[in-house]
């Protein structure tokens, strides 16, 4: 049995589909004979008899590709909600469909317009229970997989109502003005025969960050930041890992968080293992040990970092737009500064690690830190702080036309979101736009890729500002701002700005901002 068609042991509950599994599974798909079925018979998902002509953009790879944009395809904002009867039975419309199958209630409304079958004939299992009708026409469809992201919850018998109370009944259409449970990570899993796949699924645009520490082959701990509280899943897997994993990701837009451990030896798991679940308050002076990959000059006054954890015990991924601090004993005197970690794609130094944390530093005349920094060899130990920060991505959901201001070493918070805000699916950006401010043309950062970004996605661009240029000098001024904020409603305006410089800088901006009229609530000030 090959590693793709390894399907989980009997008992084993079925796992959310990877995208390539359910590819797989749709173009494989073996349709049985339709001998002996009536000629009037209907299809709810795809009777070869009744298959309608699907809209442009909307095939099985369309949908598939949904599945995997980290829409919120169940309307439940990642909750999973028990249905009444009843409560199902309100989901009966083109705009609100719901229907349970063998006890698990979907949200079908967003697979309507991909349904072979064509409306009419997904509409007769809406709001009901279609079990029967699904087994009458196409029982071989893995619904499980087709409908996974689309899961409401477990269907359940009617509540008795008391004459003194009244059922409640929850519109899903919308998010609720105020959320009435804290979020909680879901966790679940999929198995290859040399891999296994953890995920940890949180909630659209919640920007969460991830810490990842091994105990040792089979024992591993992932802590989730959401906002002010770590989700800490400790993991005691069935056996052995290797490490570091094979693959980590964030899904910055989905918020879903995926980790690709290879098996020390290739065969199929029981089960992942057992995990324990607990919170806790983020702890301030939590630092870890890390030892110098690189450190290399940049240009006349700053230089590259490259730091990986003391015997890679530790994986960490920083919310975007989050910092964290970096302590090193100077003179007998221990002393922090916040930075914020880099691609290693903007980096020129050929040794990065895979899983390292990446900085550009500028250099200070009289910075006790940054000179001692500036003057470490490969194999130096520093102490790194957990993520820190208050940035929500969330706030910017809701913006197309995007203002970026940085000045100096202020580049890097506005270059965390370069990539999360260009690769966004829902309500994709429009214009992205930085104005960069630096004294003169030796003191700009990546101009060079910032220029190659461009050319490779042209809803961003980049503006540098200096201050002492030969020809003409400029300042942050109102005469400058003011034109990417026309009151007309053209394409023109910008709605929300992010700023990040020094103090003199940030202040300065925000009182031109306040000037102009630009609302507190659509501007976000990095600081450390």
């Amino acid at each position: 049995m090959s590693d793709s068609t390894l399907k989980p042991p009997t008992g084993t509950p079925l796992k959310p589909p990877a995208v390539v599994a359910l590819a797989a599974h749709s173009s494989n798909l073996q349709l049985p004979s339709t001998a002996g079925l009536k000629p009037n018979s209907g299809s709810a998902t795809g009777n070869p008899r009744n298959k309608c002509a699907l809209k442009p953009g909307y095939s099985l790879m369309s949908w598939i590709k949904l599945c995997n944009s980290g829409a919120d395809l169940s309307g439940t904002q990642g909750r999973v909600v028990p249905v009444t009867r009843n409560e199902l039975a309100l989901h009966n419309k083109v705009n609100d469909a719901w229907m349970a199958i063998r006890g698990k209630v979907f949200n079908v409304t967003r697979y309507i317009d991909f349904h072979p079958g064509g409306v009419d004939e997904i509409m007769r299992g809406a709001g009901r229970d279609a079990t029967k009708l699904f087994d009458e026409v196409h029982a071989w469809v893995n619904y499980p997989q087709l409908l996974g992201k689309c899961y409401v919850g477990p269907l359940k018998e009617n509540a008795s109502v008391s004459a003194y109370s009244t059922p409640t009944i929850v519109d899903f259409a919308k998010p609720p003005s105020k959320p009435t449970e804290e979020l909680v990570p879901r966790f679940d899993w999929i198995q290859q025969r040399s891999e296994i796949t953890l995920y940890l699924y949180t909630r659209r645009n919640v920007n969460p960050g991830l810490c990842l520490r091994r105990i040792n082959g089979q024992q591993l701990t992932a802590s989730v930041l959401l906002g002010t509280k770590w989700h800490v899943f400790d993991f005691q897997l069935s056996a052995s890992v290797v490490w570091p994993p094979k693959f980590a990701q964030i899904g910055s837009e989905s918020g879903k968080i995926e980790l690709i451990l290879t098996k020390e030896e290739a065969a199929p798991w029981p089960n992942y293992g057992t995990h324990v679940l607990r919170q806790e308050d983020p702890p301030s002076d939590e630092f870890h040990d890390y030892d110098v990959v690189s450190c290399s000059d940049f240009n006349h006054d700053s230089f590259e970092l490259c730091l990986k954890s003391v015997e890679q015990k530790i994986l960490m991924q920083l919310p975007v737009g989050y910092h964290l601090d970096i302590e090193a004993s100077v003179n007998g005197e221990d002393i922090q500064r916040s930075y914020t970690p880099i691609s290693n794609t903007y980096l020129s130094s050929s040794s990065a690690y895979e899983f390292s944390l990446n900085f550009l530093i500028k250099r200070y005349d009289g910075g006790n830190l940054s000179s001692h920094l500036h003057k470490l060899q490969p194999g130096a130990s520093l102490r790194l702080s957990l993520p820190r920060g208050n940035f929500q991505l969330s706030k910017l959901a809701a913006h197309r036309n995007i203002l970026l201001l940085s000045a100096g070493s202020g580049l890097t918070p506005n270059l965390s979101l370069l990539q999360p805000l260009l690769k966004r699916n829902t309500n994709r950006i429009e214009r992205l736009h930085l104005l960069y401010f630096n004294k003169t043309e030796s003191d700009i950062w990546l101009k060079e890729k910032l220029a190659d970004l461009h050319v490779k996605d042209e809803r961003f661009s980049c503006h540098h500002i200096l201050s002492q240029a030969v020809e003409q000098s400029q300042r942050i001024s109102v005469e400058l701002l003011s034109p990417f904020f026309k009151n007309e409603a053209n394409i023109d305006k910008f709605t929300y700005m992010t700023i990040c410089g020094p103090t003199g800088f940030n202040s300065a901006a925000i009182e031109i901002l306040a000037d102009i009229g630009v609302e507190a609530n659509n501007i976000h000030v990095f600081q450390g």
